[in-house]
């Protein structure tokens, strides 16, 4: 079984032969400077993945650098990523690297790669046809120094047919694709993270050493983790924190299915919650029944994709 100790008590579990199959493939495309295009449900780990392909390139001694394209406005897009020179906007009162010279040497990852809007997307493309970037106000042709991955939980592909996504940006991407497989189609590797997880925020709240019961085990192994490898993660630690004695048993993990529809308002109606919270807990749950997708979501809720990421992005739902 082959793992890489990450952030935050993450490892990098690969005993499932569908991870086995991933990693034999990030291992071939590792050593080489090539655009890499990380796919996968939310939650299945693409950040990751990503940064186990930084630490295994000739790279890894550089940096790494994410940069979240949903937290990128329009309008701070050119000098976020390029930087800016003193005195080339109103606020610029000293010269500022941006991220990508701050990535300079090692990897630069482009975090979300479908939210970036048509205006954004030829700024990209640009920088990846001529591999440099100026600083805004500046006239120094700086050269791109970085390893470029990108991640995505959305299907580009069905962005492109749709007309949200430059077809020709989508090709300078596709270079390298990895597919990182859901937590379901990963059941030898449950026991394994479910047990890193256990034990790191054992250690983090100072709490007794703890183990799964069978029954513990058997429900793990049984739930669909339409959350993915988030959702498990999660799930012990609030197990970490409730759960008494030295054991973790079934009814600690708290997985029975989300409330239905009816019940989510009346709870709603007995608890005092605002009508945007109750929005927010009903956002959730289609997020939930549409496994991230936010397309299928905002089709589910009768509102735009657009929209649907401004309430997202309001109410502070995670990704």
């Amino acid at each position: 079984m082959k793992q890489q100790e990450q952030a935050a008590g993450e490892v990098l579990v690969a005993g499932s032969p569908a991870m086995r199959r991933l990693l034999e493939t990030l291992d071939k495309v590792a050593s080489s400077d090539a655009v890499v295009r990380i796919c996968g449900e939310s939650g299945t780990g693409k950040g990751y993945i990503a940064r186990h392909l930084h630490q295994r390139s000739a790279r890894a001694a550089g940096p790494f650098v994410e940069i979240a394209c949903a937290n990128l406005p329009e309008n701070l897009f050119e000098s976020e990523l390029f930087g800016y020179e003193k005195g080339s906007h109103t606020d610029a009162s000293e010269t500022r690297r941006g991220r990508l010279e701050e990535a300079a040497g090692g990897t630069v990852l482009f975090d979300g790669l479908g939210e970036l809007a048509p205006t954004q997307q030829a700024k990209l493309l640009r920088l990846l046809q001529e591999r440099c970037f100026e600083r805004l106000g500046g006239h120094e042709s700086i050269p791109l120094n970085a390893r470029v991955l990108v991640t995505s939980a959305e299907d580009l592909e069905q962005a492109v047919e749709q007309g949200r996504f430059r077809r020709d940006l989508f090709y300078r991407l596709d270079v390298v694709r990895l597919e990182v497989p859901p937590l379901r189609e990963r059941a030898d590797d449950i026991d394994r993270l479910a047990t890193v997880f256990l034990r790191h925020y054992r250690k983090l709240y100072g709490k007794p050493m703890k183990v799964f019961t069978a029954d513990a085990r058997g429900l793990l192994r049984r739930h669909r983790w339409p959350g993915n490898v988030r959702e498990l993660r999660n799930v012990v630690e609030h197990a970490v924190l409730t759960s008494e004695g030295r054991e973790v048993d079934a009814p600690d993990l708290r997985l029975g299915r989300p409330p239905a529809i009816p019940q989510l308002l009346e709870d709603g109606a007995r608890q005092g919650m605002s009508l945007a919270e109750v929005e927010a807990a009903y956002i959730r749950r289609v997020l939930l029944e549409t496994r991230g997708n936010y397309t299928r979501a905002a089709r589910v809720l009768g509102i735009s994709r657009k929209t649907l990421l401004q309430k997202r992005r309001r109410y502070g739902i995670p990704d």
